[in-house]
């Protein structure tokens, strides 16, 4: 029957082999993919709605791939689109509702982990004040540490493009201090 998926149809080795990679795939991503919905979406339930619609809509498209040493980077494009068109449904890049939520060692005293929390809490709500462009180039290059290629592809923008959001977003977040003179 046409249409249906990979691992009902009956078929050769070859076709069970790469259903199986595709899951393994999807395995292996998925916690990565989950942190990032969480860095772009800032609420831990919408990240996990966010990252499903992604397996789903990967599942659909699964096909359009061709190498699987590109899926890394095809999941997370498909994630980004898809937490920038939740975003911009919701209206809520200026309205997040959580700081960020960076972790701090265990070995420091009580007064550093507060001055560590709110630190990082001033850089969500500057981050919160971004344009969605910027927020995002800033989260993907700064937060989740990628290439500004990877960045390029995961937005769907071309890397000249990256750098000038990331140039203003740096440049905002220097002025309102949240970086405290720091460059990530």
């Amino acid at each position: 029957m046409k249409g249906t998926a990979i691992l009902e149809e009956p078929g050769t080795p070859a076709r069970a082999t790469a259903a199986l990679a595709f899951e393994s795939l999807l395995e292996a991503e998925q916690a990565g993919l989950l942190r990032l919905a969480r860095r772009l979406v800032w609420d831990a339930e919408e990240a996990r709605d966010v990252v499903q619609a992604t397996l789903a809509d990967a599942y659909e498209k699964r096909h359009g791939l061709k190498e699987l040493q590109a899926g890394p980077a095809w999941l997370r494009r498909i994630l980004v689109s898809r937490a920038m068109s939740h975003l911009r449904r919701r209206r809520v890049w200026n309205v997040l509702r959580e700081a960020l939520d960076g972790g701090t060692p265990l070995e420091l005293s009580p007064e550093e982990r507060f001055v560590g929390a709110e630190r990082w809490r001033a850089l969500g709500r500057a981050v919160r004040a971004l344009p969605s462009q910027q927020a995002t180039a800033f989260s993907l290059r700064y937060l989740e540490g990628l290439e500004l290629d990877a960045v390029a592809e995961a937005m769907g923008i071309e890397r000249g493009t990256v750098r000038i959001h990331l140039y203003r977003a740096l440049k905002k977040l220097k002025a309102e201090r949240a970086l405290e003179g720091e460059t990530p």
